[in-house]
């Protein structure tokens, strides 16, 4: 169960997901956008586990919408042998998603602040409508 009410700012929810999730590693967004644009590294395989509503919005360029685990235990299938990055609106549901993935033996990072945080620092979004 999430925090009732949810936390006011990124540093508590942090603390919270942390305690929730010590075994899941994040990666911050100016990590993840300098890992991006790093041509001596392979891109990460990027997941949208938001809802569908959440993914018409708006996604990270090159992710790809999941909708559960098993969706993303295919995707992870199809890119091997890439590292993943999940994300989600605010880490929950992406530390959930990074830790199941974890289990079945894949390198796994969950985005810290998840889309907000990397919408909120201007980086690049595919808007879909």
């Amino acid at each position: 169960m999430f925090l009732d009410p949810p936390p006011r700012d990124w540093a508590r929810l942090a603390a919270w997901l942390a305690r929730r999730y010590p075994d899941v590693p994040t990666i911050d967004a100016d990590a993840l956008l300098a890992w991006i644009h790093d041509p001596t590294r392979e891109p990460p395989l990027l997941l949208d586990i938001r809802s569908t509503d959440e993914q018409a919005i708006s996604t990270l360029p090159g992710a790809r919408c999941v909708r559960d685990a098993a969706d993303a235990r295919r995707a992870v299938r199809e890119s091997l042998p890439r590292q993943v990055v999940v994300y989600c609106a605010v880490g929950v549901r992406s530390a959930r998603l990074a830790r199941t993935l974890q289990r079945d033996g894949h390198c796994v990072r969950n985005l810290a602040e998840s889309i907000f945080g990397w919408a909120n620092r201007g980086y690049p979004l595919v808007t879909h409508g």
